[in-house]
């Protein structure tokens, strides 16, 4: 099988995009009546802060490939932009995702990068993460110093993305080349020894600005509250925007980050019975071996094609490259504590290695038929992902005093199992969709047909799957919109057997969402409210008779409303604000009858976040802001047992814009020092360790832009 020809077919029609430019830009020069052609439409809005014309409702999604903005968009989307992270110091995903409604965090994995949920359900790390709108595995933070925006689109969305766990994706926007030059270099001090630098330089490289460049990078070093760890993290990007005609514009980055740090396990718990017993311990103890670390490598590479045919059609083409190897070695198990010490095992899998690439095309196309009009999209993307998992070795560390943890003593140990293989599969996907505009209604239908193989298992997991979607929305008046729109999605479950060595059918998902966006004070704020009814099918769980093999009885569903505010209630005072209540239940398990209605394990009621900034009409230049984050609590299973507690922290900021071009800003996170925990690992006995959050912090910041 040529697994490289949807790749070629791709490059092929790049060229024949640019071929087809030039020629119609000789075309234009050759008729000396022709009226000049207009500049190709970009689909995004670059910062919501700009003024009053770039309302939230007013944004375009990279995430909609259908050019649509977030008003016009029959789901629910949360846009978090640049600016926002800006005001809140975001350096970890927590910090960037406590923003939008319906996600929370699911699981830590030992300091290294947080899991999450979207309406109750998983967001797989291979799946249901995007770049600029592509594929892309998730198994590091992402480098916050080259984000735009991030764009949350909520419930199946298989028909763009193919197959994706359906609670939702995340999507990460790149900074793109600007036509005006901006130079602004940044350091940053902050508790727990952090020390942090950045740059971000853009400008045209040529006299008529048809050239322009982008070349942006961070470090950082410190911030942990752990004992012994003192994380690192560095990383540059670069990008070039080539207007070759005013129809054609061509794109091109790259961007390599690297991290590392000494593996956090948590805080031991004294009761197992009781999370909040480890309140007695200092929340920076360490339980781990320096020599126990995690680091990894993350390398992205896209190139995008962009051209204008006529008014009523363009065409697009994407590639893009994303490479991630890590190095895990962790404290796993941790406890029980008994006689005062606490039981430590280690597990290691270095050298683990992801590669996945992604190539789309696409045309997009505005036709009116009678009084009807159409926007018609219709593409192929086609996706390859390998994976290389690392020499997993485990063993014995021995036991640690509670309350006088001593590490240092055990001496480091190699790794001495073998890698192996872990994925090797194809995905291609052909999708179109037609949007039918008539008056203030508009019917949005779609159709997706994908084929999925992948060669590692055994036997080779090879599929079909077509998934339609549909939406009606109704402009009630400008500005004022109501929906309601179905979709469903799939999910290959490479490597998951079940008895008679037969491989699994893919888990479904499918959601009714109903909702009302509105405008409001001048189309400054945005509001939008959305009930929905998702439920995951068919999807595995360990099978009680056969060991080794799973059944596909498991079957979860969640039912919620998703509220959320963004915008300008003054051209002074900004807030953003949302909150989310769901039930996410448990249909079927494992075992008939286990768990039933019981809550989805990992998965909370409720989460709500506030961020307001206010600039000082008396003092210009001022600003001062704050908010909190809110999740409730949640099982670390499906069986109900062990119950992680909910918790609320308060972050204040407040920034002052010197003459010159000088910006000073200090945050105070967690201002009330509240002790809360994140994650936690259990045992039928209960609770061995508890992931603590970050206690108060100051982070001091100060920028100059040239």
């Amino acid at each position: 099988m040529n697994h490289h020809r949807p790749l070629r077919t791709a490059i092929a029609q790049a060229v024949l995009l640019v071929a087809y430019g030039a020629a119609q830009a000789q075309t234009s020069t050759a008729d000396d009546t022709a009226a000049p052609a207009p500049s190709l439409r970009q689909v995004d809005v670059v910062d919501s802060t700009a003024g009053a014309a770039a309302t939230p409702a007013r944004r375009a999604q990279s995430s909609s490939r259908l050019g649509l903005s977030v008003l016009e968009t029959p789901r629910s989307v949360s846009v978090i932009d640049n600016a926002l992270l800006e005001q809140q110091m975001a350096t970890t995903e927590r910090d960037v995702l406590r923003n939008a409604s319906g996600v929370s965090t699911r699981s830590e994995y030992y300091g290294s990068y947080s899991q999450f949920s979207i309406r109750g359900l998983w967001a797989n790390n291979t799946f249901n993460f995007l770049r600029d709108g592509a594929k892309f595995v998730h198994l590091m933070d992402p480098p916050l110093f080259n984000i735009e925006r991030v764009e949350v689109i909520k419930g199946p969305a298989a028909l763009e993305f193919g197959q994706v766990a359906p609670g939702g994706l995340v999507n990460y926007v790149s900074k793109r080349p600007q036509a005006e030059p901006l130079r602004t270099v940044k350091i940053g001090a902050g508790s727990d020894g952090l020390r942090s630098a950045e740059f971000d330089l853009t400008g045209p490289l040529t006299a008529d600005g048809a050239l322009r460049y982008r070349l942006d990078g961070a470090a950082s070093r410190g911030g942990s509250f752990v004992d012994g760890n003192t994380p690192h993290k560095q990383g540059i990007a670069g990008s070039l925007e080539w207007q070759l005609t005013p129809n054609t514009v061509w794109r091109a980055q790259a961007e390599t980050q690297s991290a590392d740090g000494t593996s956090t396990s948590g805080l031991a718990v004294p009761d197992p019975k009781n999370p909040r017993s480890a309140d007695v311990l200092p929340v920076g103890a360490f339980y781990g071996e320096p020599w126990l670390n995690t680091d990894g490598h993350l390398r992205f590479y896209s190139t995008e094609l962009q051209h204008r045919f006529s008014d009523q059609l363009e065409g697009r083409v994407h590639l893009s490259h994303n490479e991630t190897f890590r190095n895990v070695n962790i404290v796993s198990p941790m406890g029980p504590v008994t006689n005062g010490r606490v039981t430590r095992g280690y597990w290691m899998a270095p050298g683990q290695k992801y590669k996945s690439d992604t190539a789309l095309a696409e045309l997009r196309a505005q036709l009116q038929i009678g009084a009807v009009k159409h926007t018609v999209l219709a593409g192929l993307d086609w996706r390859a992902i390998a994976g290389f998992y690392g020499a997993r070795t485990t063993g014995n560390l021995g036991a640690i005093d509670l309350y006088n943890p001593v590490a240092g003593l055990v001496p480091p140990v190699a790794s001495t199992a073998v890698g192996r293989l872990s994925s090797d599969a194809r995905n291609t996907g052909v999708f179109v969709q037609d949007r039918l505009a008539l008056g203030d209604f508009a019917l949005l239908l779609g159709l997706r047909h994908d084929k999925f193989k992948d060669a590692y298992t055994v036997p080779v997991t090879d599929l079909s799957q077509t998934q339609p979607s549909a939406a009606l929305s109704w402009e009630v008046r400008p500005g004022s919109m109501v929906y309601a729109s179905y979709a469903r999605s799939f999910q290959a479950n490479s490597g998951t057997l079940i008895w008679g060595d037969r491989a699994a059918p893919p888990s479904e998902g499918k959601q009714l969402e109903v909702g009302w966006k509105q405008e409001w004070l001048n189309q400054r704020l945005l509001t939008t409210v959305s009930a929905f009814d998702l439920e995951l099918t068919n999807a595995p769980a360990t099978d009680p008779q056969h060991p080794g093999y799973s059944v596909l009885t498991a079957r979860q569903r969640v039912k919620g409303v998703e509220l959320e505010l963004q915008g300008r209630i003054t051209p002074g005072w900004t807030v953003t604000a949302q909150a989310s209540f769901q039930d996410p239940k448990v249909l079927s398990d494992t075992t008939a009858g286990a768990n039933v209605g019981n809550r989805v394990g990992l998965a909370t009621r409720r989460t709500a976040s506030l961020w307001t900034q206010y600039r000082l009409p008396q003092l210009p230049g001022l600003w001062i802001g704050g908010g909190l984050v809110h999740q409730g609590d949640k099982f670390t299973a499906n069986d109900n047992r062990w119950r992680v507690p909910g918790y609320t922290v308060v972050d204040l900021a407040a920034g002052y814009q010197f003459a010159g071009g000088v910006r000073m800003q200090v945050n105070l996170k967690n201002a009330a020092n509240r002790r809360y925990y994140l994650d936690g690992t259990t045992t039928a006995a209960g609770f061995g360790a508890v992931t603590p959050g970050q206690p108060r912090s100051v982070q001091v910041s100060l920028d100059y832009s040239f």
